[in-house]
Protein backbone atom coordinates (compact mmCIF):
# COMPACT_ATOMS: atom_id res chain seq x y z
CA UNK A 1 0.00 0.00 0.00
CA UNK A 2 1.43 3.69 -1.11
CA UNK A 3 1.61 5.88 1.71
CA UNK A 4 0.75 9.48 1.14
CA UNK A 5 2.43 11.39 3.56
CA UNK A 6 0.46 14.61 2.97
CA UNK A 7 -2.77 12.09 3.92
CA UNK A 8 -0.79 11.21 7.05
CA UNK A 9 0.17 14.98 7.84
CA UNK A 10 -4.20 15.72 7.52
CA UNK A 11 -5.12 12.78 9.68
CA UNK A 12 -2.70 14.35 12.28
CA UNK A 13 -4.55 17.67 11.75
CA UNK A 14 -8.29 16.01 12.17
CA UNK A 15 -7.09 14.73 15.32
CA UNK A 16 -5.75 18.03 16.36
CA UNK A 17 -9.39 19.39 15.45
CA UNK A 18 -10.93 16.41 17.19
CA UNK A 19 -9.50 16.37 20.74
CA UNK A 20 -8.77 20.32 20.73
CA UNK A 21 -5.17 19.86 21.09
CA UNK A 22 -2.15 22.07 19.04
CA UNK A 23 0.21 20.65 16.72
CA UNK A 24 2.86 20.15 19.09
CA UNK A 25 1.01 19.45 21.66
CA UNK A 26 -0.30 16.01 19.23
CA UNK A 27 3.20 15.60 18.06
CA UNK A 28 4.22 14.98 21.94
CA UNK A 29 1.63 12.54 22.36
CA UNK A 30 2.05 10.54 19.26
CA UNK A 31 5.22 10.17 16.88
CA UNK A 32 5.02 9.30 13.45
CA UNK A 33 5.23 5.66 13.43
CA UNK A 34 1.96 5.47 15.77
CA UNK A 35 0.24 8.04 13.39
CA UNK A 36 1.08 5.35 10.22
CA UNK A 37 0.05 2.34 11.49
CA UNK A 38 -3.25 4.15 13.48
CA UNK A 39 -3.87 5.86 9.80
CA UNK A 40 -3.19 2.03 8.14
CA UNK A 41 -5.77 0.38 10.00
CA UNK A 42 -8.21 3.28 9.62
CA UNK A 43 -7.80 3.05 5.64
CA UNK A 44 -8.04 -0.82 5.64
CA UNK A 45 -11.22 -0.40 7.79
CA UNK A 46 -12.81 1.86 5.60
CA UNK A 47 -11.85 -0.31 2.36
CA UNK A 48 -13.74 -2.96 3.69
CA UNK A 49 -17.06 -1.26 4.82
CA UNK A 50 -16.43 0.54 1.42
CA UNK A 51 -16.27 3.93 2.36
CA UNK A 52 -13.28 4.26 -0.51
CA UNK A 53 -14.72 5.67 -3.43
CA UNK A 54 -13.54 5.10 -6.95
CA UNK A 55 -14.71 8.92 -7.57
CA UNK A 56 -12.99 10.33 -4.69
CA UNK A 57 -9.67 10.92 -6.86
CA UNK A 58 -7.30 13.98 -7.16
CA UNK A 59 -9.24 16.96 -8.37
CA UNK A 60 -6.70 19.69 -10.34
CA UNK A 61 -7.95 23.35 -8.68
CA UNK A 62 -5.83 26.01 -10.77
CA UNK A 63 -2.28 24.26 -10.39
CA UNK A 64 -2.96 22.41 -6.60
CA UNK A 65 -4.41 18.70 -5.95
CA UNK A 66 -6.18 18.53 -3.05
CA UNK A 67 -7.75 15.25 -1.80
CA UNK A 68 -11.27 15.26 -0.53
CA UNK A 69 -11.82 13.09 2.68
CA UNK A 70 -14.36 10.82 2.28
CA UNK A 71 -16.82 10.42 5.49
CA UNK A 72 -20.23 9.49 6.02
CA UNK A 73 -22.11 13.35 6.72
CA UNK A 74 -23.96 12.87 9.83
CA UNK A 75 -27.50 15.39 9.71
CA UNK A 76 -27.25 17.78 12.62
CA UNK A 77 -30.88 17.56 12.78
CA UNK A 78 -32.12 14.85 15.38
CA UNK A 79 -33.36 11.71 14.24
CA UNK A 80 -37.37 11.22 14.38
CA UNK A 81 -38.07 9.68 17.37
CA UNK A 82 -40.01 6.96 17.97
CA UNK A 83 -41.98 6.34 21.78
CA UNK A 84 -41.68 2.98 23.25
CA UNK A 85 -39.83 1.23 20.37
CA UNK A 86 -36.33 -0.66 20.07
CA UNK A 87 -34.35 2.66 19.83
CA UNK A 88 -35.03 3.37 23.28
CA UNK A 89 -34.74 0.73 26.56
CA UNK A 90 -35.90 0.37 29.44
CA UNK A 91 -33.24 2.15 30.80
CA UNK A 92 -32.99 4.97 28.61
CA UNK A 93 -36.73 5.77 29.20
CA UNK A 94 -36.11 5.40 32.85
CA UNK A 95 -33.67 8.41 32.82
CA UNK A 96 -36.35 11.10 31.01
CA UNK A 97 -38.54 13.00 33.63
CA UNK A 98 -42.41 12.25 32.75
CA UNK A 99 -42.63 15.90 31.19
CA UNK A 100 -40.42 14.50 28.44
CA UNK A 101 -41.92 11.11 28.28
CA UNK A 102 -45.26 12.88 27.07
CA UNK A 103 -43.30 15.23 24.60
CA UNK A 104 -41.76 11.97 22.83
CA UNK A 105 -45.06 9.91 23.20
CA UNK A 106 -46.71 13.67 21.82
CA UNK A 107 -43.86 14.06 18.76
CA UNK A 108 -44.64 9.99 18.24
CA UNK A 109 -48.19 11.05 17.12
CA UNK A 110 -47.70 13.92 15.61
CA UNK A 111 -44.94 13.14 13.47
CA UNK A 112 -46.65 11.91 10.51
CA UNK A 113 -48.24 15.63 10.01
CA UNK A 114 -44.81 17.18 10.34
CA UNK A 115 -42.17 17.99 7.41
CA UNK A 116 -39.22 15.27 7.96
CA UNK A 117 -35.94 17.41 7.09
CA UNK A 118 -34.37 16.59 3.47
CA UNK A 119 -30.85 14.79 4.36
CA UNK A 120 -27.64 16.25 2.12
CA UNK A 121 -30.59 18.55 0.62
CA UNK A 122 -28.56 22.22 -0.36
CA UNK A 123 -30.18 25.34 -1.12
CA UNK A 124 -28.23 27.00 -3.83
CA UNK A 125 -28.43 30.91 -2.78
CA UNK A 126 -28.11 34.05 -5.12
CA UNK A 127 -28.49 37.80 -4.87
CA UNK A 128 -28.53 39.62 -8.55
CA UNK A 129 -28.67 42.81 -10.03
CA UNK A 130 -27.86 42.92 -13.71
CA UNK A 131 -26.55 39.75 -14.49
CA UNK A 132 -27.69 39.13 -17.50
CA UNK A 133 -24.31 38.84 -19.11
CA UNK A 134 -23.68 35.86 -16.41
CA UNK A 135 -26.00 33.92 -16.24
CA UNK A 136 -25.44 31.53 -19.47
CA UNK A 137 -21.90 30.32 -17.43
CA UNK A 138 -23.53 30.55 -14.03
CA UNK A 139 -25.58 27.66 -15.42
CA UNK A 140 -22.84 25.74 -17.26
CA UNK A 141 -21.06 25.60 -14.09
CA UNK A 142 -24.34 24.40 -12.32
CA UNK A 143 -24.88 21.85 -15.09
CA UNK A 144 -21.24 20.04 -14.25
CA UNK A 145 -21.87 19.81 -10.35
CA UNK A 146 -21.34 16.13 -9.43
CA UNK A 147 -24.00 16.66 -6.96
CA UNK A 148 -27.74 14.68 -7.25
CA UNK A 149 -29.80 17.37 -8.84
CA UNK A 150 -32.94 15.83 -6.75
CA UNK A 151 -30.81 17.47 -3.77
CA UNK A 152 -30.38 20.94 -5.06
CA UNK A 153 -32.90 23.84 -4.76
CA UNK A 154 -32.06 27.08 -6.16
CA UNK A 155 -33.32 30.60 -5.04
CA UNK A 156 -32.52 33.77 -6.97
CA UNK A 157 -33.07 37.59 -5.62
CA UNK A 158 -33.56 39.87 -8.73
CA UNK A 159 -32.72 43.43 -7.32
CA UNK A 160 -32.54 46.91 -8.58
CA UNK A 161 -31.96 45.38 -12.59
CA UNK A 162 -32.63 47.45 -15.14
CA UNK A 163 -31.44 44.53 -17.68
CA UNK A 164 -32.93 41.23 -18.77
CA UNK A 165 -31.64 39.19 -15.64
CA UNK A 166 -34.97 38.33 -14.43
CA UNK A 167 -36.25 37.39 -18.16
CA UNK A 168 -33.64 34.91 -18.40
CA UNK A 169 -34.26 33.55 -14.99
CA UNK A 170 -37.72 32.52 -15.87
CA UNK A 171 -36.60 31.20 -18.94
CA UNK A 172 -33.96 29.05 -17.09
CA UNK A 173 -36.61 27.54 -14.79
CA UNK A 174 -38.62 26.93 -17.88
CA UNK A 175 -35.54 24.94 -19.35
CA UNK A 176 -34.41 23.03 -16.10
CA UNK A 177 -38.01 22.95 -14.28
CA UNK A 178 -41.09 22.27 -17.10
CA UNK A 179 -39.24 21.55 -21.26
CA UNK A 180 -36.72 19.22 -19.64
CA UNK A 181 -36.49 15.72 -18.74
CA UNK A 182 -36.79 14.58 -15.16
CA UNK A 183 -33.50 14.22 -14.97
CA UNK A 184 -32.75 17.64 -15.58
CA UNK A 185 -35.16 19.11 -12.79
CA UNK A 186 -33.74 20.45 -9.41
CA UNK A 187 -36.00 19.90 -6.06
CA UNK A 188 -36.73 23.34 -6.44
CA UNK A 189 -36.42 26.76 -8.33
CA UNK A 190 -37.07 30.13 -7.27
CA UNK A 191 -37.14 33.51 -8.45
CA UNK A 192 -37.51 36.24 -6.08
CA UNK A 193 -38.00 40.26 -6.64
CA UNK A 194 -36.89 42.62 -4.19
CA UNK A 195 -36.17 46.27 -5.39
CA UNK A 196 -34.09 48.85 -3.25
CA UNK A 197 -33.46 51.40 -5.68
CA UNK A 198 -29.82 51.92 -4.92
CA UNK A 199 -27.34 52.67 -7.31
CA UNK A 200 -23.91 53.73 -7.86
CA UNK A 201 -21.43 54.09 -10.92
CA UNK A 202 -19.28 50.94 -11.45
CA UNK A 203 -16.09 52.43 -10.76
CA UNK A 204 -17.24 53.92 -7.35
CA UNK A 205 -18.37 50.70 -6.06
CA UNK A 206 -15.34 50.15 -4.18
CA UNK A 207 -14.56 53.36 -1.95
CA UNK A 208 -14.03 52.94 0.99
CA UNK A 209 -16.73 56.31 1.40
CA UNK A 210 -19.67 53.92 -0.56
CA UNK A 211 -19.17 50.77 1.01
CA UNK A 212 -20.88 51.17 4.80
CA UNK A 213 -24.19 52.38 2.63
CA UNK A 214 -23.56 49.56 -0.26
CA UNK A 215 -22.92 46.87 2.15
CA UNK A 216 -25.52 47.30 4.01
CA UNK A 217 -27.96 47.25 1.45
CA UNK A 218 -26.44 43.86 0.48
CA UNK A 219 -27.07 42.40 4.09
CA UNK A 220 -30.46 43.61 3.55
CA UNK A 221 -30.90 41.35 0.06
CA UNK A 222 -29.18 38.33 1.56
CA UNK A 223 -31.60 38.39 4.41
CA UNK A 224 -34.68 38.99 2.35
CA UNK A 225 -33.39 35.95 0.66
CA UNK A 226 -32.21 32.74 2.72
CA UNK A 227 -35.59 34.22 4.94
CA UNK A 228 -38.00 33.60 2.26
CA UNK A 229 -36.17 30.29 0.48
CA UNK A 230 -34.93 28.19 3.41
CA UNK A 231 -37.34 25.40 3.85
CA UNK A 232 -36.29 21.83 5.25
CA UNK A 233 -32.71 21.77 3.54
CA UNK A 234 -30.03 20.87 5.95
CA UNK A 235 -26.95 23.13 3.84
CA UNK A 236 -26.79 26.46 2.27
CA UNK A 237 -24.63 27.63 -0.71
CA UNK A 238 -24.25 31.33 -1.37
CA UNK A 239 -22.54 31.55 -4.71
CA UNK A 240 -22.03 34.93 -6.46
CA UNK A 241 -23.86 35.46 -10.14
CA UNK A 242 -20.54 36.01 -11.63
CA UNK A 243 -17.82 33.07 -11.08
CA UNK A 244 -15.65 31.96 -13.98
CA UNK A 245 -14.99 28.52 -12.88
CA UNK A 246 -14.88 26.26 -9.55
CA UNK A 247 -14.42 22.62 -9.52
CA UNK A 248 -17.68 20.10 -10.49
CA UNK A 249 -16.87 17.95 -7.41
CA UNK A 250 -16.94 21.29 -5.05
CA UNK A 251 -19.90 20.25 -3.09
CA UNK A 252 -18.83 17.47 -2.16
CA UNK A 253 -15.76 18.56 -1.26
CA UNK A 254 -16.57 20.95 1.49
CA UNK A 255 -19.12 19.08 2.73
CA UNK A 256 -16.64 16.46 3.78
CA UNK A 257 -14.89 18.91 6.28
CA UNK A 258 -18.65 18.93 8.33
CA UNK A 259 -18.02 23.09 9.52
CA UNK A 260 -20.65 25.55 10.36
CA UNK A 261 -19.23 27.85 8.23
CA UNK A 262 -16.45 26.80 4.95
CA UNK A 263 -15.01 29.47 2.15
CA UNK A 264 -12.68 28.25 -0.61
CA UNK A 265 -10.33 31.08 -1.49
CA UNK A 266 -11.60 32.98 -4.54
CA UNK A 267 -8.90 33.48 -6.99
CA UNK A 268 -9.00 36.76 -9.96
CA UNK A 269 -6.66 36.67 -12.90
CA UNK A 270 -4.70 40.16 -12.52
CA UNK A 271 -1.49 41.91 -14.35
CA UNK A 272 1.29 40.57 -12.78
CA UNK A 273 3.98 42.84 -15.01
CA UNK A 274 3.96 44.11 -18.32
CA UNK A 275 1.99 41.42 -19.98
CA UNK A 276 2.31 39.09 -17.17
CA UNK A 277 -0.86 37.86 -16.11
CA UNK A 278 -1.55 35.32 -12.52
CA UNK A 279 -4.10 34.42 -10.38
CA UNK A 280 -4.88 36.50 -6.93
CA UNK A 281 -7.06 37.03 -4.03
CA UNK A 282 -10.60 38.44 -5.30
CA UNK A 283 -12.67 37.76 -1.82
CA UNK A 284 -9.91 40.03 0.40
CA UNK A 285 -13.48 39.99 3.00
CA UNK A 286 -12.37 35.61 3.84
CA UNK A 287 -9.37 36.63 6.61
CA UNK A 288 -7.60 35.80 9.97
CA UNK A 289 -7.28 38.55 12.81
CA UNK A 290 -3.44 38.77 13.69
CA UNK A 291 -1.96 40.03 16.87
CA UNK A 292 -1.23 43.46 15.11
CA UNK A 293 -5.35 43.55 14.22
CA UNK A 294 -6.20 43.03 17.36
CA UNK A 295 -3.97 45.91 18.55
CA UNK A 296 -5.51 48.06 15.89
CA UNK A 297 -8.97 47.33 17.05
CA UNK A 298 -8.67 48.49 20.71
CA UNK A 299 -7.92 52.01 19.20
CA UNK A 300 -11.03 52.15 17.27
CA UNK A 301 -14.33 54.18 18.22
CA UNK A 302 -17.80 52.21 17.83
CA UNK A 303 -18.81 53.33 15.02
CA UNK A 304 -15.75 52.86 13.14
CA UNK A 305 -16.01 50.84 10.16
CA UNK A 306 -13.36 48.73 8.59
CA UNK A 307 -13.28 47.67 4.99
CA UNK A 308 -9.94 45.45 3.34
CA UNK A 309 -8.03 46.94 0.76
CA UNK A 310 -9.67 50.24 0.53
CA UNK A 311 -8.05 52.27 -1.94
CA UNK A 312 -9.26 55.45 0.23
CA UNK A 313 -10.00 53.82 3.21
CA UNK A 314 -8.40 55.58 6.77
CA UNK A 315 -7.59 52.12 8.49
CA UNK A 316 -4.66 49.29 7.50
CA UNK A 317 -6.41 46.46 9.16
CA UNK A 318 -3.15 44.28 9.51
CA UNK A 319 -5.23 41.05 8.64
CA UNK A 320 -4.35 37.72 7.63
CA UNK A 321 -5.89 36.76 3.65
CA UNK A 322 -6.30 33.13 2.79
CA UNK A 323 -3.35 34.01 0.00
CA UNK A 324 -1.06 34.11 3.30
CA UNK A 325 -1.44 30.87 4.25
CA UNK A 326 1.12 28.09 3.22
CA UNK A 327 0.58 24.99 1.04
CA UNK A 328 0.63 22.85 3.85
CA UNK A 329 -2.60 24.39 5.31
CA UNK A 330 -5.35 22.41 3.95
CA UNK A 331 -8.19 24.12 6.28
CA UNK A 332 -7.68 27.15 8.40
CA UNK A 333 -10.38 29.15 11.36
CA UNK A 334 -11.61 32.34 9.76
CA UNK A 335 -12.58 35.84 11.70
CA UNK A 336 -14.53 37.14 8.60
CA UNK A 337 -15.27 35.58 5.59
CA UNK A 338 -16.49 36.54 1.65
CA UNK A 339 -19.76 35.61 0.25
CA UNK A 340 -18.51 34.91 -3.60
CA UNK A 341 -18.55 31.14 -2.37
CA UNK A 342 -19.84 29.85 1.28
CA UNK A 343 -21.22 26.37 2.23
CA UNK A 344 -23.22 27.42 5.87
CA UNK A 345 -25.07 25.13 7.62
CA UNK A 346 -28.41 25.43 7.46
CA UNK A 347 -28.78 25.20 11.32
CA UNK A 348 -26.60 28.38 11.69
CA UNK A 349 -29.61 30.60 9.83
CA UNK A 350 -31.96 29.05 11.91
CA UNK A 351 -30.16 29.83 15.11
CA UNK A 352 -30.67 33.21 14.21
CA UNK A 353 -27.77 34.11 12.39
CA UNK A 354 -27.96 36.51 9.49
CA UNK A 355 -26.41 39.34 7.67
CA UNK A 356 -25.84 41.98 9.65
CA UNK A 357 -27.45 45.61 8.08
CA UNK A 358 -25.75 47.59 10.50
CA UNK A 359 -22.03 47.69 12.08
CA UNK A 360 -21.30 44.57 14.68
CA UNK A 361 -17.54 44.38 15.83
CA UNK A 362 -17.24 47.34 13.00
CA UNK A 363 -18.33 44.86 9.95
CA UNK A 364 -21.53 44.26 8.02
CA UNK A 365 -22.50 41.57 5.59
CA UNK A 366 -20.50 38.39 5.35
CA UNK A 367 -18.08 39.48 7.83
CA UNK A 368 -20.40 40.74 9.71
CA UNK A 369 -22.31 37.36 9.39
CA UNK A 370 -18.92 35.30 10.46
CA UNK A 371 -17.95 37.73 13.33
CA UNK A 372 -21.96 37.09 14.55
CA UNK A 373 -21.31 32.84 13.73
CA UNK A 374 -18.62 33.34 15.88
CA UNK A 375 -20.12 35.02 18.84
CA UNK A 376 -23.43 32.51 18.47
CA UNK A 377 -20.05 29.45 19.01
CA UNK A 378 -20.05 27.96 15.14
CA UNK A 379 -17.03 27.27 13.81
CA UNK A 380 -15.94 29.32 10.54
CA UNK A 381 -13.41 28.00 8.19
CA UNK A 382 -11.45 28.50 5.15
CA UNK A 383 -9.51 26.57 2.57
CA UNK A 384 -6.63 28.51 1.23
CA UNK A 385 -5.60 26.28 -1.50
CA UNK A 386 -9.07 25.08 -2.77
CA UNK A 387 -9.63 27.66 -5.33
CA UNK A 388 -12.65 28.93 -7.41
CA UNK A 389 -12.20 31.70 -9.65
CA UNK A 390 -14.31 34.95 -10.30
CA UNK A 391 -14.48 36.51 -13.91
CA UNK A 392 -12.35 39.98 -14.18
CA UNK A 393 -13.67 43.05 -13.83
Amino acid sequence: MIININSVLRHIRRLCDMHDQTVWEISANLNLESALNFFLIRERQKQRRGEIRVETKYIEALGYEYQPQPKDKQSWLPKLISYGKSNWNKTELASFSDESRKILKNDNKLAPQTLDPDSDSLLILTPLKNNANHLTKYFELIDKLKYPRHKLSFAFLVSDSSDNTLEQLVDAKKKYQEQGSKELRFKRFEIYRQDFFYSLPRLERHLYRNQLDRRSLMARARNYLWTRALENEQWVLWIDGDLEDYPPNIINDMMAFDKDVLVPNCLVSRRVSGNKWGYGVYDFNSWQETPESIEMLKDLKEDDFLMERGEDSPFVTHRKYLDDFGKSETIVPLDGVGGTFALVKSHVHRSGVGFPAWLYQHQVETEGFAKLAKAHGFGVFGLPNYNVRHISN
